[in-house]
């Protein structure tokens, strides 16, 4: 007895890989996220050993200093408008 596929036959050789496949890449995408969370952190702590004046010469405050590299836009209060 045969088996009828509708499957192409090059996709029939990796139906059993699959599962490799998409575990190779949630992998790959869990390195990356977790890299570019290591170079903010990085980031920041540069930043925060600066001195204040440094700080305020490049614009920012220490309460800025996350938000200036998570590129989150600056907070505006209502009573500024």
């Amino acid at each position: 007895m045969s088996i009828i596929s509708t499957q192409p036959a090059s996709s029939q050789a990796f139906a059993g890989n699959s599962w490799t496949f998409r575990l190779a890449a949630t992998l790959k995408r869990w390195s990356a996220v977790y890299l570019n969370w290591r170079l903010r952190q990085a980031a920041i702590a540069e930043l925060a050993v600066l001195s204040d004046r440094e700080l305020k010469d490049m614009g920012l405050t220490r309460g800025e200093i996350e938000g200036s590299v998570t590129n989150a836009p600056k907070c505006e209060h209502a009573f500024n408008r």
